[in-house]
């Protein structure tokens, strides 16, 4: 199977939902936001853009426009002074970065910045970053080192705010291909047994079925998503695909063809097709 549809179908939380509708307002340990707090993070741009450098060394490389915008949102973000400004600029130069599949430069920006204001949602964030820079990471070791500085600030955001299961959901998946996995299933069921309807831990367990081939444990899952959640056109086509491993191809062919009915998203679609395609192929 294509390495672009498996990420379709392992990503089940949009990044934007997350990454950018983050609470505002809550600023729990955060350090003070001065004129210094500038001076901090302007002596340690260095230092990050020696890191962006090194994560980039496996990423596609930027177009020439690409790097002409990037260039300039670096330098918005280095002259911004208020909280406003800096905040509206880094979420302007990480958009930049997401948008050219950049996802470990973007994180590195957001950890630079989540260490010099450690509120929950710059923390949160800079997690949330590294978590998608492991899922769309180009190799084995890539992913490894991006989950782990995932697990580094999603532990900061779990010492602020103990019960978000979100990130709790999210923190599990880090482990996967660690040698401790185990870690990872024992906090989904943790969140299971606190929330049994919450839907990423859902479809994180979900996802962990279909990596162990358990495909009818698969089918289970995500169709408890979809009662929960009938427009879930992610678990739609995870369903699809365990009923496809499982030879049910005529229920498959009925999930994935309401897909490309219902859904607005192209590379759902995109999934939707590819998968009839591959059924069709064999």
């Amino acid at each position: 199977m294509k390495k672009n549809l498996l990420i379709i179908l392992l990503v089940g939380l949009g990044i934007t939902t997350l990454l950018f509708q983050l609470p505002k307002g809550n600023v729990a340990g955060k350090v003070q936001n001065t004129p210094s707090g500038g001076a901090n993070r302007d002596a340690g741009s260095e230092k990050t853009e020696k890191k962006v450098a090194e994560k980039e060394e496996h990423a596609a490389p930027l177009t020439p426009a690409q790097l002409k915008e990037i260039s300039g949102l670096k330098s918005a973000f280095a002259a911004a002074k208020t909280d406003a400004s800096q905040a509206k600029a880094l979420e302007n130069l990480m958009r930049a970065f997401m948008n050219a599949s950049h996802y470990d430069s973007a994180a590195v920006f957001a950890a630079n910045y989540a260490d010099q204001h450690p509120s929950l949602t710059n923390v949160l964030r800079a997690g949330q970053l590294f978590f998608e820079a492991q899922t769309y990471a180009l190799n084995a070791q890539k992913g490894s080192k991006m989950g782990e500085k995932a697990r580094l600030y999603f532990t900061k955001a779990l010492a602020i705010d103990p019960n978000n299961l979100l990130v709790k959901s999210n923190m599990a998946m880090t482990y996967v291909d660690t040698p401790t996995p185990m870690k990872g299933i024992t906090l989904l069921r943790e969140v299971i047994e606190q929330e049994p309807t919450f839907v990423p831990a859902l479809f994180n367990l979900g996802i962990l079925s279909i990596k162990s081939n358990q495909f009818g444990k698969g089918q289970e899952r995500f169709t408890q998503i979809l009662k929960l959640e009938p427009n879930n056109h992610k678990a739609a086509l995870n369903l699809g695909f365990c009923l496809a491993q499982l030879d049910k191809k005529e229920e498959a062919q009925k999930v994935l063809k309401r897909v490309l009915e219902q859904s607005k998203d192209a590379q759902e679609q995109k999934a939707a097709k590819e998968l009839l395609a591959e059924m069709q192929d064999h």
